[in-house]
């Protein structure tokens, strides 16, 4: 097979999914090498260090410090990659970067950033679409505005916690005295993430989120079912069929998605043609307005009783791994793991394609 160029693949990265960005990445190198594309790897350690290695993929743990080669990006046009150091600096010019860093510095914008700066053509959404899905908050904001359906919320954020945490607790308790759902505002794998009823319990669920995250956000917890589409597009933006994930324990926690077999994925959901229709159409018009592009997943809490769906959260950077939602409700939508690949890649092509045509300077009137 003729090799189609090269692809920098980002994953590993500071945030709590460190592990899951290496699974995902695992699948996605496979794929790429076998559609021809040469890979280079940048690891991105706990400590926020780049560094590529001859197998930085093979095991689980950290690379050996003596087995890595450091990897910087200017943050400056056609920069490219350095790897390497002294007589053995190489520069390395992918033609594209593809992020698969879950989580804060990767998932959040500021990666994204960086290669805007260096005019670095990517995979998947933009800096504002980056920062705006992993603000589970702020987007609720957005989604709201637009007239989309999103469950009622509470903000806590670290400093208040700290000041007045009873006058919180008395909030919280007057605003949603049943069970809440207590989460990171920026996060992801539902790390962090715990239902309460008492005031204890509230208490050490907001301790919990805050130790990982500057803002807390707190939602009722309503018997739901939880459904999942994945998107696809730039401009034109399609949906997959809808999932259901049907966890084994309280709620579809970490464990539970990474650890637990007794998790079912129900894949198409078994959902009537007009529900399923109508969650697709709100996924497709989730992910434009929060301006993403290439790829993405949307997660929805249908409420059992009224089969109402409510938006949870867009996902920007979804997993990748053999048992992920994202490729997999792809497949049942007619679009195999590596087809579905070679679209987002070219959907990242597109956009800088887009990007490159646009004009820096403009000529003065008169000159």
């Amino acid at each position: 097979m003729p090799e189609a160029g090269s692809i920098a693949l980002f994953f590993g990265g500071r945030s709590v999914e460190h592990e899951v960005s290496i699974r995902s990445a695992r699948s996605v190198m496979v794929e790429l090498e076998g559609q021809g594309w040469k890979v280079f790897p940048v690891a991105v350690d706990r400590e926020g260090r780049w560094f590529t290695a001859d197998n930085p993929l093979g095991v689980r743990g950290s690379i050996p410090e003596g087995t890595r080669r450091p990897v910087k990006l200017r943050a400056e046009p056609g920069a490219g990659l350095e790897t390497g150091e002294g007589k053995d600096l190489q520069w390395v010019y992918p033609d594209l970067y593809f992020p698969l860093i879950h989580g804060r510095g990767g998932e959040d914008g500021t990666l994204q950033g960086l290669l805007n700066l260096a005019e670095a053509p990517y995979a998947g959404s933009g800096v504002l679409a980056s920062a705006l899905a992993m603000d589970k908050d702020l987007a609720k904001v957005v989604l709201r505005q637009t007239g989309l359906p999103v469950l009622d919320w509470l903000v806590v954020s670290a400093a208040d916690w700290r000041r007045k945490p009873d006058a919180i607790i008395g909030k919280l308790q007057d605003s949603f005295p049943g069970s809440v759902f207590i989460k990171p505002a920026n996060g992801g794998s539902s790390i962090g993430t715990s239902r309460a009823a008492s005031v204890d319990a509230r208490r050490q669920a907001l301790d919990l989120a805050l130790s990982l995250d500057l803002k807390a956000i707190v939602e009722p917890a309503v018997d739901a079912r939880e459904i999942e589409v994945s998107v696809l597009g730039n401009d034109d933006i399609e949906a997959s069929v809808a999932g259901e994930i049907v966890p084994a324990g309280e709620f579809y926690d970490y464990h539970a998605k990474y650890c637990d077999g007794g998790t079912r994925l129900l894949v198409p959901a078994p959902l009537q043609d007009d529900a399923m229709d109508h969650v697709r159409d709100l996924a497709c018009r989730a992910y434009a307005a929060l301006n993403c592009r290439g790829f993405g997943r949307v997660d929805f809490l249908m409420d059992r009783a009224t089969g109402e769906p409510y938006i949870s959260e867009l996902n920007t950077l979804p997993g990748f791994t053999d048992v992920s939602m994202f490729p997999r409700l792809w497949e049942a939508s007619g679009l195999a793991y590596g087809p579905l690949l070679a679209r987002i890649v070219e959907l990242g092509k597109r956009r800088a394609r887009a990007r490159k045509s646009l004009r820096h300077e403009i000529e003065e009137p008169g000159s």
